[in-house]
């Protein structure tokens, strides 16, 4: 941990990625039982929405990972990912039509901003350590379990100040702060 705290890109980009984890945390138990529960939807449409969501993970993951070496850099691509995933989830917030293509294209929307914020910061990770860092892997995984603590947080804390529905805009926002750090990172292009 203190050799990760020297760097002062790795902590920011920790930071991004807990934040990335926390949103990945929150929106895999919230979004399904909000779906079911308050726009009604059946277990079976909730499987196809999630399928359609999951989509840009295994499509553009690869291809901006290529486009971010050749020919723009990890940070600017990983703003742009959070910036997307940030605003989608605000919208989501007020979306009360149970409409399987819009909840469906949303979810997508916030899933190709994560999928790109995701790939630039494990490209801008894998970038800067060499084989005498692999401590800092170790502690790079560890935001994953510290987000499964976090994530009931954010809904504890949200509901003392709003309902259900604008969770997603808290979580909005929560994953907008993500911009700071990202910002920050010294880029490697």
């Amino acid at each position: 941990a203190k050799h990760v705290a020297s760097n002062r890109n790795w902590v920011k980009l920790f930071s991004a990625n807990l934040i990335l984890q926390v949103f990945y945390a929150w929106m895999v138990v919230y979004s399904p039982i909000y779906m079911h529960q308050t726009l009604g939807f059946n277990w079976g449409e909730i499987g196809i929405i999630l399928v359609v969501m999951l989509l840009p993970f295994p499509l553009i993951q690869y291809p901006l990972g290529k486009l971010a070496d050749r020919k723009y850099g990890e940070k600017e691509m990983m703003i742009v990912g959070f910036a997307i995933m940030g605003i989608a989830t605000i919208v989501l917030a007020f979306v009360k039509i149970p409409s399987v293509a819009i909840w469906a294209l949303l979810l997508f929307a916030t899933r190709v901003g994560a999928a790109i914020a995701e790939i630039m910061m494990e490209t801008y990770f894998f970038k800067t350590v060499s084989p005498r860092d692999a401590a800092a892997l170790g502690v790079f995984r560890v935001t994953r379990p510290l987000s499964y603590f976090l994530a009931p947080l954010v809904t504890i804390v949200g509901l003392m100040f709003t309902t259900n529905e604008y969770l997603f805009a808290v979580v909005g926002v929560i994953t907008l702060l993500a911009l700071i750090p990202a910002a920050a990172i010294r880029d490697t292009n």
